[in-house]
């Protein structure tokens, strides 16, 4: 097989016999010495157990002797480009596929585990739908929540449909859109909150956006839109 840079397993065999490592020790010497990779061990067509070792040969060798011994008779071989991969790689196939004889479970260090955030997300779009279902007072408290709630959209899921909203600052008149999902629009771009978008108009001052920005009420009135959230 060719050897190409931007690959991350150069060459390997799966599933051979362990009596190769005896019987045509050459061979293999010439293929995995002193190479870096990751090994898989079966007993028959079953995954056994997964590991990396630096030294592909003597690390085989090693389980025809400990305690592993005679619960695997096959074994597979995957050859890397640089010795970095093999650790996270391998955590990745302890975490997926639990072989039998590894006692460690594969660490992600660095990764996020998105489970929490999703059952945070599951929450917020149920708490949306209910006060959608119930209306009236239930959805005037859902936006209060949301909108006083640290690092999230405060009329994100609530609003049914969008609001042209305008401010005047210095005797000049600025437009922006609240959107269905609580983003505000001004001047092509996105904001997760008006007092966000209130800052692009009133530079390293203190600003409001719930007050600095108004809408048209039912009644034509333009006013504040922190009206919503009461």
């Amino acid at each position: 097989m060719k050897k190409k840079a931007d690959n991350l397993v150069t060459e390997f065999f799966e599933k051979i016999s362990w009596k190769i490592l005896e019987e045509y020790p050459q061979i293999i010497n010439e293929m995995i010495k002193g190479k870096a990779g990751l090994y898989a061990l079966y007993h028959g067509d079953k995954l056994y157990y997964v590991g990396l070792t630096m030294n592909l040969k003597g690390r085989l060798k090693t389980h025809l002797k400990d305690r592993h011994t005679g619960l695997w008779d096959r074994f597979s071989v995957y050859l890397v480009t640089e010795d970095h991969h093999i650790k996270p790689l391998e955590s990745l196939v302890l975490r997926i596929v639990n072989p039998k004889g590894n006692h460690v479970k594969g660490h992600l260090p660095g990764a996020s585990n998105l489970g929490r955030a999703i059952s945070k997300h599951m929450s917020e779009t149920d708490a949306n739908n209910r006060a959608k279902l119930l209306g009236g007072s239930a959805v005037t408290r859902r936006i209060k929540a949301k909108a006083t709630s640290k690092g999230t959209l405060g009329l994100k899921g609530v609003v049914e449909h969008r609001y042209i909203l305008r401010a005047t600052y210095k005797d000049k008149q600025y437009r922006a859109t609240l959107r269905k999902d609580g983003l505000i629009c001004f001047n092509t771009k996105q904001y997760e909150s008006p007092t966000a978008a209130a800052k692009m108009i009133i530079k390293g001052r203190a600003v409001n956006g719930w007050v600095f920005w108004k809408y048209q009420n039912d009644a034509g009135e333009w006013v504040p839109l922190s009206r919503l959230r009461k």
